[in-house]
């Protein structure tokens, strides 16, 4: 197990769980994982931030990009269990209405699932 991310699946849905978002280099890694998926035909992404309390610029970035990657394939992304902070932060960078944000994981694959 990857101490940044894990990735599973539910009902087609990538579910990418991440475990921390400061470091540049963690989040490349996570990258290349997504993209791996992503070049395998799976672009639809759930991204469970249930252990993120805090984000920076660099964990904005990982977003957008994940973002950006997944829609160019057609795919889109959900966010889910966001912490007060980096809603915050969201909500602070106007960047909010980007992200389908969600409260559970389950209700987020049921809403990319259904489309």
């Amino acid at each position: 197990m990857n101490p940044n991310y894990s990735i599973t699946r539910k009902e087609g849905v990538q579910v990418l769980e991440v475990y921390n978002l400061l470091n540049e280099y963690a989040n490349r890694e996570i990258l290349l994982a997504v993209q791996s998926k992503i070049d395998e035909g799976f672009s639809t992404f759930v991204v469970d931030l249930k252990d993120i309390q805090v984000m920076n610029s660099v964990g904005l970035n990982f977003l957008i990009v994940l973002r950006a990657r997944s829609e160019d394939k057609g795919g889109r992304i959900a966010v889910v269990n966001a912490s007060h902070k980096v809603m915050q932060l969201l909500e602070m960078t106007k960047l909010r209405p980007m992200f389908q944000l969600s409260g559970s994981v389950e209700e987020a694959v049921e809403s990319l699932a259904e489309k």
